[in-house]
């Protein structure tokens, strides 16, 4: 069953990778991939794209490991459960970050969590995930056909879920020191153990895919756009904003570091080029201000 189970996040991982690399027209482009194992129990693959002709970098993330205590970041909001004789996490994580500012970072991931007997079997599993958008030049358009697409798919499921994931990803990805969101929202869940293993995997499945789809087409759409090096620099200083959520309220972050987990890549997530100032121009603001009034609200659809 664990075997199985991994194939089904490795495939995932494929399919992400193989779409954005074709993205990439540039030979220069910097691809690493990165087989790793984990002394404490587990394995991984960690893909990362950078300073190509699209992706400033881009990392597409496959791991499952193993361990016998779970760590804080795994049980917030959740509930006790006993791993004496271990637990086993699987999942995969996709970052992007473009060079073209019209185009949005995006973020998605998918996860397993199981709890074993003493042969291995698992006895009780749950599972998370989602997606969200960050742009820095927003389009309504584009807004509205993310979360449409993401109602339909969900609904495909339960209708109940877009209302409520959508709320999680805007009360998740929240910036309570800065006051603002990260972005114009998508969907989160956690702890979500109503279907059947076999079941679980198939709707994770449809939500990787669902953010592939949505993702690729804002792409198709934006990647023409001329931009200036006032937006540019924009997109970079907003970039500061992405490090200071990843770094200080992730819980994907913190579960990796709690877990003793591969360091370069659970920092992968972080752009590879960004910018600090402390005094902003007036293009800066100007652009902010715009920027603020679309991340700012919810856009439920």
């Amino acid at each position: 069953m664990i075997v199985k189970l991994e194939k089904h996040f490795k495939d995932i991982q494929s399919t992400i990778y193989n779409s954005f690399e074709e993205l990439e027209t540039s030979n220069k482009v910097n691809i690493s991939k990165d087989s790793w194992k984990r002394p404490e129990g587990g394995q991984g693959k960690t893909i990362v794209l950078a300073d190509g002709s699209f992706f400033d970098n881009c990392a597409v993330n496959y791991s499952s490991i193993f361990g016998k205590d779970l760590p804080a970041a795994a049980l917030a909001n959740s509930f006790n459960k006993d791993t004496k004789f271990g637990y086993k996490a699987m999942g995969v994580s996709v970052i992007s970050h473009p060079k073209n500012p019209h185009i949005p970072t995006s973020h998605m991931n998918v996860r397993l969590f199981s709890i074993l007997d003493k042969n291995g079997n698992i006895t009780d599993w749950w599972i998370g995930g989602g997606y969200d958008l960050t742009p820095f030049i927003p389009y309504q358009d584009d807004i509205l056909a993310w979360h449409k697409s993401a109602k339909k798919n969900l609904d495909s499921w339960d209708t109940s879920f877009y209302k409520i994931f959508s709320d999680n990803c805007n009360n998740y990805f929240n910036i309570p020191h800065r006051n603002e969101r990260r972005g114009i929202g998508g969907i989160f869940f956690d702890n979500l153990s109503e279907f059947s293993v076999e079941n679980s995997i198939d709707f994770l499945k449809s939500v990787a895919i669902c953010y592939l789809d949505s993702y690729l087409k804002i792409i198709n759409i934006r990647k023409a756009h001329k931009f200036t090096k006032e937006e540019k620099d924009f997109q970079l200083l907003r970039r500061g904003r992405y490090a200071e959520f990843n770094l200080i309220y992730d819980r994907g972050t913190s579960f990796g570091l709690q877990s003793n987990g591969r360091i370069e890549s659970i920092l992968a997530s972080l752009p590879s080029n960004v910018k600090w100032s402390y005094r902003k121009s007036k293009e800066y603001k100007s652009l902010e201000k715009k920027l603020l009034k679309v991340i700012n609200r919810d856009w439920n659809v």
